[in-house]
C-alpha cells in the first residue's frame, strides 16, 4: 500500500491546528478550582486566574493536539474511503454501443457526448 506523504503532512497540520485552536473554548471541569478559567478541549491545557496569570499545561496539550491529529485522520480516512468506493463504479456505454456490440454489426465509430469510440 503506498502512502501519501503530502496527506498525512495535512492531516498533522491540520490536527496541530485543531488541538492549539481548542485553547480558545472554555472548558470548566468542577472539580478544579473555582477561581480560575480553562481553555482546551477534550482536556483543559491553559488556565488563567483571577489576576490574569496565565497557566500551561504542556502534557494536555499535547494529548489535545494527538486527539486533533487523530480526529481529522478518521475524517480524512473516511473521506477517501468513499471516493474511492464511488470511483469504483463503472460507466455504462450508450445504448446505440452497447447494442451494436451484442449483435456483431459493423464495426463503426459511434460520439458520445464530446469522446469518440
Amino acid at each position: 500500500m503506498k502512502v501519501n506523504w503530502r496527506i498525512v503532512a495535512v492531516v498533522v497540520v491540520v490536527g496541530l491546528f485543531v488541538g492549539f485552536g481548542s485553547g480558545l473554548v472554555e472548558n470548566n471541569p468542577d472539580s478544579i478550582g473555582i477561581f480560575k478559567k480553562y481553555y482546551g478541549f477534550p482536556f483543559a491545557w491553559r488556565a488563567v486566574d483571577e489576576g490574569g496569570q496565565k497557566y500551561t499545561y504542556p502534557v494536555e496539550l499535547l494529548a489535545d493536539c494527538v486527539f486533533g491529529v487523530v480526529s481529522v485522520s478518521i475524517v480524512a480516512g473516511t473521506a477517501m474511503l468513499t471516493m474511492k468506493m464511488m470511483g469504483k463504479k463503472k460507466a455504462q456505454p450508450s445504448g446505440n454501443v452497447a447494442r451494436r456490440s451484442k449483435a456483431g454489426g459493423a464495426k463503426r465509430k459511434a460520439i458520445v457526448g464530446r469522446f469518440l469510440f
